[in-house]
């Protein structure tokens, strides 16, 4: 087993032993429909020169302390990019930025967590290979070089099991068919939706239908169920409360007809992104 938070930081060398950069992150295209998640490519940091954005038929060996490159410094230039994540693919995610110390929501054990760290292991074949995050504070104090404090046990939540919350990781999950999230029924979605932000939250019911955004509404606390549908454009709301049994899709015209109440003014979630505010008109 690997630890991102072990391989990220060391040095990347060419072929002739010289060092390029440093190992900045690691990135994994989730579009897969089947097999393991792989890392597809490695992000180097070269100072004040572009970074590298190499893939990994081009890596040769990575090691604990460095990793090293087939090809050298002369060559790496073709996998120089001005911007990476305007580099990244679809559906590619960056581990150290889109992952680590973000907030996830483990679906099967209906909790939030903090991922302290990204668990990989090698494969047959010599690549890197996804497993899960490891949450709990024994990771994080790992990290900080504590570990007299380190309590027993790991806490480690499959790939399979969990939903990003991070901009570009719950954006990605959305449009991979294998996530977590497309695989939930009612109950569960309502689950997450009460433990994400609204705009997430939103984002998740737009893509699973009116039928079923009316279902996961019906199965939600009544105050999420609320938030949400006020944040969505008025026509998208009307069409979820249309797809309830008639005596519900009445109780909620009637709700959403009246002015919001003060209790909505107050959220159990974190916000994931803030918006400016244009000028009074």
């Amino acid at each position: 087993m690997l630890l991102l938070s072990r391989v990220t930081g060391q040095d990347v060398l060419g072929p002739d032993g010289r060092v390029i950069g440093r190992l900045a992150d690691l990135t994994a295209d989730l579009v897969e429909e089947s097999g393991p998640h792989l890392v597809d490519r490695v992000v180097v940091k070269r100072g004040r020169a572009p970074s590298l954005l190499v893939p990994w038929d081009a890596v040769a060996n990575i090691g604990r302390n460095q990793l090293v490159l087939a090809a050298d410094a002369a060559d790496c230039e073709r996998f120089g990019v001005d911007d990476v994540t305007e580099a990244l693919g679809e559906h590619e995610i960056m581990l150290a930025r889109d992952v680590l110390d973000t907030q996830v929501v483990d679906v099967v054990g209906q909790r939030l967590a903090r991922v302290a760290d990204v668990v990989l292991t090698r494969t047959s074949e010599g690549r890197l290979e996804l497993l899960g995050v490891e949450v709990g504070f024994g990771g994080v104090l790992r990290r900080l070089r504590l570990p007299a404090l380190i309590r027993s046990g790991e806490d480690i939540v499959a790939w399979s099991d969990l939903h990003l919350t991070s901009e570009r990781g719950h954006a990605v999950q959305l449009g991979t068919p294998r996530s977590a999230v497309h695989h939930l029924d009612a109950r569960g979605l309502a689950e997450l939706v009460s433990r994400v932000d609204t705009e997430s939250a939103t984002e998740i019911l737009a893509v699973t239908g009116p039928g079923v955004a009316a279902e996961v509404v019906r199965a939600a606390h009544p105050s999420v169920g609320e938030r949400i549908l006020r944040a969505m454009p008025g026509p998208v709301a009307a069409r979820i409360v249309a797809a309830m049994p008639a005596e519900h899709a009445g109780r909620w015209r009637a709700l959403l007809a009246r002015a919001p109440g003060r209790g909505l003014l107050r959220s159990h979630v974190w916000p994931r992104r803030r918006h400016r505010s244009g000028p009074a008109s």
